[in-house]
This record gives C-alpha cells, sequence and structure tokens, in this order.
C-alpha cells in the first residue's frame, strides 16, 4: 500500500498533462451518470429508513422502471435484431434457456435457499465489477488516463477493498433472510472482518490523501473523483450503515440499475451514431439524438410484457411456489450475470462467428 502510494503521490506532483479532458459521452451525460443513480439510491434508503412502509412500493418501481429493464437492456447490445439474434443465439437464447433450466433444477431439489444464497453474493460481485468498470471509463477520460497503459492503482484498491468489507460486515450481522428467501450465508471471524475494514480504510485514506494533493496541484478531476466517491459511500450505505439487509439492498439496486440503462443507451447511441442500419432499424433508429425519451418507452414497454407473461407462464404453467419462481427469475438474473461479463469485454457487440 505504501509503495502504491507512494508512486501516485510522485505522479501527483508532476506538472499538468498537456492533454484535454475528454468525455465518456458529454460534459452533461458525464454529470448524469455520476449525479442521477446515487441520488436515486440514496434518496430510496432515506425513505425507507424514515418510513418502512414505502418499501414495497419503492421496491415495485425499482423492478419494473429500472430491474427488468436492466436485465432486458442488454438485449440491445445481443440480440435486437434478425442479424445480431443468428451472431449471437447461443448466448442470447441457448444459454439463457441452459442457464434458467439448471437454476430452475437446484431451486427445486436443493431448495430455494442454495439460490437465493448465491445470489445474494453474485449480485454483490455484479455490482462491484459494474462501478469498476464505470470507474475506469471516467479514469480514461482523464488526461492521465488518455496515457496508454496508465492505471489509478490507489483508486482500484478502493474500489474493490471496500466492497470486499462491506459484503463480509452485512453477512456477519444479516441472519438468515434475504428479500423474503432463506439464504446461508458465510460469518467471517469478527478479527478478520476488522482486519478487511482496516485495509478498506487504509485504500480510502490513500485515495484521499492522492485526491487533495491532485486538487491543490489543479489535475483533480471532479467528475471521476466524484465517481470512486459515490462508489465507496453506495456500498457503504448498501452494506454497512444501513440496518436493514433489505434497504440497503434496495439503495444499491437502484444506484445499480440506474447506471446500467444509461451505459447501455450511451452504447447504442454511439454504434449508430452514423444514422439508422439498414440491418438493425428499430434499435437504430430508437438511438438517434432526439429521441431518448421514445428509447426508454419502447424499451419498458417490451420489459412490461416480457416480464408480464414470465409471471403469467410461472404461475399458470408450472404452478408457482417459491422453489419455481426462484429458479426462474434468479435463472435470468444469472444469465444475465454471465452475458454481462462477455459483452462488454468485446471490442465489437457482435463479431462475426459468435
Amino acid at each position: 500500500m505504501a509503495l502504491y502510494l507512494d508512486a501516485s503521490l510522485r505522479r501527483t506532483a508532476l506538472p499538468d498533462v498537456a492533454t484535454p479532458r475528454t468525455y465518456i459521452r458529454s460534459r452533461e451525460f458525464d454529470s448524469t451518470l455520476l449525479l442521477a443513480p446515487i441520488f436515486a439510491g440514496s434518496a430510496a434508503a432515506l425513505a425507507v429508513t424514515a418510513d418502512p412502509r414505502l418499501y414495497t412500493f419503492l421496491l415495485v418501481a425499482d423492478l419494473w422502471l429500472l430491474g427488468y429493464h436492466h436485465v432486458v437492456a442488454t438485449y440491445t447490445r445481443l440480440a435486437f435484431d434478425t442479424q445480431s439474434l443468428r451472431r449471437n443465439r447461443v448466448l442470447a437464447v441457448d444459454l439463457l434457456v441452459g442457464v434458467t433450466l439448471v437454476t430452475l433444477g437446484v431451486a427445486m431439489t436443493a431448495g430455494a435457499w442454495v439460490i437465493a444464497s448465491a445470489f445474494l453474493y453474485l449480485q454483490w460481485f455484479h455490482y462491484m465489477r459494474q462501478g469498476y468498470g464505470i470507474a475506469r471509463m471516467y479514469y480514461r477520460a482523464t488526461p492521465e488516463g488518455q496515457i496508454p497503459g496508465s492505471r489509478d492503482v490507489v483508486a482500484d484498491l478502493a474500489v474493490y477493498l471496500v466492497p470486499i468489507y462491506a459484503i463480509a460486515q452485512r453477512t456477519s450481522t444479516m441472519g438468515d433472510k434475504f428479500l423474503g428467501l432463506p439464504v446461508k450465508v458465510l460469518v467471517l471471524p469478527d478479527a478478520i472482518v476488522g482486519l478487511l475494514g482496516i485495509l478498506a480504510a487504509a485504500a480510502v485514506v490513500a485515495w484521499l490523501v492522492k485526491t487533495i494533493l491532485a486538487a491543490a496541484n489543479e489535475t483533480m478531476d471532479p467528475q471521476y473523483t466524484g465517481f470512486i466517491a459515490s462508489h465507496i459511500a453506495i456500498f457503504l450505505v448498501a452494506y454497512v450503515f444501513v440496518a436493514d439487509v433489505n434497504a440497503g439492498w434496495l439503495a444499491i439496486n437502484v444506484w445499480h440499475n440506474f447506471q446500467y440503462v444509461l451505459v447501455v443507451w450511451m452504447s447504442n447511441a454511439k454504434r449508430y451514431a452514423a444514422g439508422i442500419d439498414p440491418t438493425a432499424r428499430f434499435l437504430s433508429r430508437l438511438s438517434q439524438p432526439g429521441r431518448v425519451m421514445m428509447y426508454f418507452a419502447c424499451c419498458l414497454a417490451i420489459t412490461t410484457i416480457v416480464y408480464a407473461v414470465l409471471d403469467r407462464f410461472t404461475v399458470l404453467v408450472l404452478g408457482g411456489g417459491m422453489a419455481v419462481t426462484v429458479g426462474i427469475y434468479m435463472g435470468i438474473n444469472f444469465h444475465h450475470y454471465i452475458v454481462d461479463a462477455l459483452i462488454w469485454k468485446r471490442r465489437k457487440v457482435l463479431p462475426q462467428g459468435t
């Protein structure tokens, strides 16, 4: 830690890099991506803490407006037209069916608690990795981040160590229920949780020192710095400061979903920046400038139809029940985590031969 801090402090003391700041998309979009999710997540936590009766209403709003939309948004990058569906059929369809059947099978044999417990940890990891990915986007927009091979090791340590401490702290106190489902969590010894807390605090302090020195040298990037701060804050709020596990989860889930929907919209807007694509007319039209609200309205409509049909299918065909419901919905989520980890690493969304 000391070596990383020393190296970063020496870099901070260097003269300003001549390269100007760029943006992920634009100043307005970058600011929206920074402020809107953290404001919405924090507001959800404050509202539920002040009046627990609001939890059900806010949970439903989160799921329908952001959560389910978040999952469907993946398909706008993967299989939203005939050509992309053919190229990505294995990921978009075959893998979805396979993962859902396996998840359903586990839920109905071993018990819903196995899937719910896996969901708790996998979603936490998904949150952390998305936060890291967006932090990298902001970093690459800074002058330092535009230097080939450069990394902000101090910030990266904080981005990872705070969530690791946070999940250890949460699972040591949350009990055996999560979102109304039975779970079995790994409870670490207090000494290990304390050590993780010390490491996380040291990373945050190192980042703060680096940030203060950058501000003194007038080289601090406010949006990149703001995002790292928001990432640290939301994990502490969701997993440490808010006593109720469900209220804390709601806060970070809103933050995460809001971010994802915005980033997918940006990706599609960049992808079709040249105009209407004859091979993807519907999505490329929705992704043109000035059609943001139309894009979100169409995605929300598709989301509503898909999940309404899925809900009826689960009840009428499969008979409902906790194991069936958990198996189906968690299977879709697990598929999303797998696909999401793959598509964002591609230089092209739809490479030939996929």
